[in-house]
């Protein structure tokens, strides 16, 4: 209730800083997904949403995680715990799929009397990965691909989103200057606020991304030293790579808006990461993910370049499940976000049955591309 209050005061705050004639267009951005989570927990609480998800719902789902952290408040609720997890793989069971690999996912799919099934991807490299998500994927026997970008290993990577979380974290007031913004955030909500409003800021461009660097060192982040805590090493990948419930995923070089880049940067990036990971390994890394996948961020261009580095299949991180017809164009895979805190049942609900898909889609085609 807390989290709440502290909600409500900052929103009411920010309101009243705005000018007369944004208000209606930040009250519409504040609408919007909340109605979509209306929605949501009212198919759920009234049963309605199997009914409505029913063409939606695919013969496999990929799930998407990012970090599993020990302290999800701690670390301004940028991944969730072990429980939500464990609890995560229960409820796809329950429902009657089996957790496979990509590998065999993509087998499911060409078969019309194939068990249904669901993959489980995390994406960055995060150390966590291993101490904290291995042990339950070990308790339930359950295999995950990991997508690793060259640049997080190699500590070069521009993680913007680890320095701007850092920054929230360890300031009550934060000064954005290209936003031409300060932030109070004296409070976890307030803290979570200003995380979400910059990285909606930045949206999909690059540059916006980059001219944040100023401002993380006018704050004094060390963003190598901040990859060094949070991802794990050469050394380390290579031991995880070894586990048998474990397989590794391209996803990029810089992690960039693929979408902002130049033909030659992607044709570059793409095959330049493969090469890295399989050099590293000593295996063979068939699968992508391309980093911030929705439809701004890749797209048809993207997937053909992929081809043309030599993935089997790639990921997108647009909602929707997995259906034969996808096997027509393997590069533009969807997936569903899950692994974020905090996280309600009918939300779970309504990716795992496809509702989730009906309401980003507005009831038209279930088969969720790029093309």
């Amino acid at each position: 209730m807390s989290y709440f209050l502290d909600n409500v005061r900052r929103l009411m705050r920010d309101l009243q800083s705005e000018p007369v004639s944004a208000l209606p267009r930040r009250l519409a951005g504040i609408a919007q997904p909340k109605l979509a989570r209306l929605c949501e927990e009212t198919a759920h609480r009234s049963g309605l949403g199997d009914l409505l998800a029913r063409r939606y719902s695919g013969k496999g789902i990929a799930l998407m995680f990012h970090e599993i952290h020990a302290d999800v408040d701690g670390e301004l609720r940028t991944g969730c715990g072990p429980a939500q997890l464990a609890h995560i793989i229960d409820t796809v069971r329950a429902a009657g799929r089996d957790i496979v690999t990509i590998e065999e996912g993509l087998r499911r799919l060409a078969e019309p009397d194939s068990r249904p099934f669901a993959l489980l991807t995390f994406d960055d490299g995060y150390r966590d990965n291993r101490t904290n998500a291995l042990p339950i994927l070990e308790r339930a026997e359950a295999p995950m691909t990991l997508f690793v970008p060259t640049g997080m290993m190699t500590r070069e990577l521009y993680a913007w989103w680890i320095a701007l979380r850092e920054i929230a974290k360890t300031r009550d007031a934060v000064d954005i200057p290209p936003m031409e913004r300060r932030f109070e955030c004296v409070d976890l909500a307030s803290k979570v606020a200003l995380m979400r409003q910059v990285t909606a800021w930045i949206g999909t461009d690059n540059a916006r991304a980059r001219s944040l660097a100023p401002t993380f060192t006018k704050y004094g982040v060390d963003l190598p030293a901040l990859v060094d805590f949070y991802a794990m090493d050469e050394e380390e990948l290579k031991t995880f790579a070894r586990h048998p419930l474990v397989r590794i995923g391209a996803h990029t070089v810089s992690h960039r808006f693929l979408s902002g880049l130049e033909d030659a940067e992607v044709a570059a990036e793409l095959p330049a990461n493969k090469r890295y990971l399989e050099d590293l390994l000593g295996q063979p890394v068939p699968y992508l993910a391309y980093p911030h996948g929705d439809e701004d961020a890749c797209g048809a261009r993207e997937a053909r370049l992929a081809a043309q580095a030599g993935f089997e299949a790639s990921f997108t991180t647009r909602p929707g499940h997995l259906f034969a017809a996808h096997l027509s164009h393997p590069h533009l895979l969807p997936r569903m976000d899950v692994g974020y805190a905090p996280q309600s049942a009918s939300a779970l609900a309504s990716r795992l049955n496809g509702l989730h898909r009906v309401i980003a889609a507005g009831f038209v085609d279930p088969v969720a591309t790029l093309a």
